[in-house]
C-alpha cells in the first residue's frame, strides 16, 4: 500500500512541477513575443524616420547644388563681361 501512495504522490508532485514549469515558460514566451513586437514597431519607426531624414538631406543638397550652380554661372558671365570690356569687344 505504501508503494501505491508514493506512486500517486509522485504523480501529483510531477504534475504540479510540470504545471509550474509550463506557466513560467509560457509567461516567458509571452514576454519575449511582446518584446519582439515592441522591437519590431520601434525598428519600423526608426526606418521611417531615417527615410524622412534622408529625403530632407537630399532636398537640401539639391538646393545647395542649385544655388552654387546659379552663383557659378553668374560669376562666370560677370567675368566674361569683364574680359570683353577689357578687350573692347
Amino acid at each position: 500500500m505504501k508503494r501505491v501512495g508514493s506512486f500517486f504522490g509522485g504523480v501529483i508532485l510531477g504534475t504540479i512541477a510540470g504545471l509550474v514549469v509550463g506557466i513560467l515558460l509560457s509567461t516567458k514566451k509571452k514576454k519575449e513575443s511582446k518584446i519582439k513586437n515592441i522591437l519590431g514597431k520601434k525598428t519600423e519607426e526608426l526606418k521611417e524616420n531615417l527615410q524622412e531624414i534622408s529625403q530632407k538631406i537630399g532636398k537640401k543638397v539639391h538646393q545647395i547644388k542649385s544655388d552654387f550652380e546659379k552663383k557659378w554661372n553668374k560669376n562666370k558671365i560677370d567675368k566674361m563681361d569683364q574680359v570683353e570690356n577689357e578687350l573692347g569687344t
